[in-house]
């Protein structure tokens, strides 16, 4: 995808991947990781990420299940589900992201062919007032950069 730096990922003590979190990236990378889901997986002509697994992220969540989980809280009033480890705000248009803590996001809006990335250091994992801030301050992105149509 063109990476400019190498990414990070925790491991466990038998050095397998620790998929549910610990990655580490440049914005920038990200970035360019969200331009390839924008991009239906493709990069330069290449599919490199299956289109039908985007797809699935964005179609095949459930949720009810999310409804009932402990993270809607932190995401009030949001019709949503999550799926191999990405988030679905089903609004109109979808939203697909990925969360990490301390305010890290990745938010990819594949309709209006928007990526945002944002870096934080906040002192606690999961701050509901600064999650809603950023929700917030992402939807309005979305409606300037709207693709009109």
């Amino acid at each position: 995808m063109g990476a400019e730096h190498s990414a990070y990922i925790t491991v466990d003590r038998l050095g397998a991947p620790r998929c549910a979190g610990g990655f580490g990236a440049t914005a920038r990378d990200l970035a360019r990781l969200g331009q390839v889901v924008v991009d239906g997986g493709a990069c330069e002509g290449r599919q490199i990420i299956p289109a039908a697994w985007i797809d699935d992220i964005a179609q095949n969540g459930s949720a009810d299940a999310w409804d009932a989980g402990v993270f809607a809280p932190f995401f009030p009033g949001r019709r949503m589900h999550y799926r191999n480890k990405w988030y679905a705000d089903l609004g109109e248009p979808p939203l697909l992201f990925a969360l990490g803590i301390h305010g890290q996001y990745l938010f990819v809006d594949r309709r209006n062919q928007l990526v945002t990335v944002t870096m934080s250091s906040q002192a606690n994992p999961l701050y509901a007032e600064l999650i809603s801030l950023t929700m917030t301050a992402v939807a309005h992105f979305r409606e300037i950069f709207a693709v009109s149509g």
